[in-house]
């Protein structure tokens, strides 16, 4: 099976600045002994000495007057004393919240010096040793090309939150297609444009789900090999997403868990605790993971695989994808997407152990309309032609999904459930299980209507819980979603 979708201060004098803290008192300092100053900018000695000697006969005048205060009002002068040091114990506090601020007035000129952020300094302290590359060989996987060097402000493996890449919470604009035939106007129209940015927020929170994505992906990429069980894979990548994007129940995570879906296992597989399945180096494996923003998903996957004699396999998939990518847009006919991608993936052939097999569409598997809370909203899109004749509108969100088979190009349930979900409507039922009730009130807090797995209940500390969600997708209140796949062998 192949298994792919994308979707300084500027003051200059004789006196070094310590920051635009001291400006003030500079400029006092240099008008008030400018005429006494040395070719260095120093006060004089005679200046100084005069200076010291006016100081010395002040001081012996004040002490004199407060010895004869003293011998004519002992208590008041007691009192007087008090007060003194009070006030010199405010002077020494204030001269230390001076002195904190001029250390963070050096920060910043250090800062200056570097032209970064002082925020930055910290960053490097804490980690020296970080690697900042984008470039990835991916020679070990077949067509899924290499990552190229270019501007990354992630570490390898992922450390630093995306709002910490991006402090202004504007993410990058992805790879545009223009729309196809006569709906081309849409890309210069004007009021087009402005209606565009009625979407702008959304988009943005789509970005930075999708941000999050491309950077756990490349990890993803770096990080499996063949002898990795399937569960630390799947652990591994879901870890890394909530890291990176600051995972907060339904603020921002995992839309759905992550799939890693074996040959003929299509989709919907993830393992539950305990399980053992190790990938293979002639294994073809279908990874597929979601992240949101303010439950606003992105559902995207790629295939790896190690073996040259899958090439034509991968490549068939992926040329139908793009097509599928190409097609859609605003009044899109869902059946003419599909009639396209059927042609463009059923154009290959795959060479496997000397026989050959024609690659296949599996027709009961579709792409799918994306919305709020919702992975599955309602449209379908066909990977086959014959489809309905409905129409992509405006403001709609859509995961072109397609999968080629050397198989039937159908798929049934198998034996293997993992994947749940509490039902988009909303609809309620009595439990008259105590754990059935709390586990419900575990998986709306936590999860809302996005899909969840076992091993993520196990998590959260509700171990042993089978039979407290069995009684809820009984009633109807959730469902749970078994693994797909065509006959064993394809």
């Amino acid at each position: 099976f192949l298994f792919f979708f994308q979707a300084e201060d500027g003051i200059r004098d004789s006196v070094a600045s310590r920051g635009l803290g001291d400006v003030y008192k500079r400029q006092e300092y240099m008008g008030i002994y400018s005429a006494n100053m040395d070719a260095k900018g120093e006060p004089q000695a005679e200046a100084k000495a005069d200076k010291k000697e006016g100081k010395e006969e002040k001081q012996e005048k004040v002490e004199a007057q407060e010895v004869k205060k003293e011998a004519v009002n002992p208590p008041a002068q007691e009192e007087k004393k008090k007060k003194k040091k009070k006030k010199k114990k405010k002077t020494e506090s204030k001269k230390e919240e001076s002195e904190d601020k001029k250390g963070g007035e050096e920060i910043k000129a250090k800062a200056c010096e570097h032209k970064e952020d002082p925020s930055k300094l910290k960053e490097e302290k804490k980690d020296p040793k970080a690697t900042y590359t984008r470039a990835l060989d991916n020679s070990i996987f077949r067509k899924l090309g290499n990552w190229k060097e270019g501007e990354y402000k992630q570490t390898s493996p992922p450390t630093v939150t995306l709002d910490s890449q991006f402090p202004s919470g504007i993410y990058q604009t992805g790879v545009i297609f223009e729309y196809p035939g006569p709906n081309n106007y849409r890309m210069a129209n004007k009021e087009s444009k402005e209606k565009e940015k009625l979407f702008e927020v959304d988009y943005n929170a789509l970005r930075k789900a999708a941000e999050c994505h491309k950077q756990v992906r490349r990890f993803a990429q770096a990080m499996i090999r063949p002898g990795k069980t399937l569960i630390e894979i799947a652990t591994s990548i879901e870890n890394e997403v909530r890291k990176v994007i600051k995972a907060n129940k339904l603020e921002a995570g995992l839309a759905f868990p992550c799939g890693t879906s074996i040959n003929n296992c299509a989709a919907h597989f993830t393992a539950n605790a305990g399980d053992t399945k190790v990938l293979a180096h002639g294994d073809v494996m279908k990874v597929g993971f979601g992240t949101h923003v303010k439950v606003l998903l992105i559902d995207s996957a790629f295939t790896v695989a190690f073996d040259p004699m899958f090439d034509n396999l991968l490549e068939a998939s992926k040329q139908a994808t793009m097509t599928g990518v190409k097609e859609s847009g605003i009044d899109a006919r869902f059946d003419e997407i599909g009639e396209r991608i059927q042609e463009t993936m059923e154009s290959h052939e795959v060479e496997i152990k000397g026989k050959t097999y024609k690659v296949h569409c599996v027709k009961n598997l579709n792409g799918h309309l994306v919305a709020r809370y919702r992975i599955h909203a309602g449209k379908s899109v066909p990977i086959v032609k014959g489809g309905p004749q409905t129409k992509m509108e405006e403001g709609e969100i859509y995961a072109i999904e397609t999968f080629g088979t050397t198989g039937k190009g159908h798929v049934a349930d198998d034996v293997d459930t993992s994947h749940y979900m509490r039902n988009f409507d909303g609809k309620t039922a009595p439990l008259r299980n105590p754990k059935s009730k709390a586990l419900l009130k575990l998986i709306e807090d936590n999860f809302g209507t996005l899909a969840f797995c076992r091993r993520w209940v196990d998590d959260l500390g509700f171990e042993k819980h089978f039979s407290a969600l069995k009684p809820i997708v009984d009633e109807g209140i959730g469902k749970s979603y078994p693994t797909l796949s065509d006959i064993v062998g394809s």
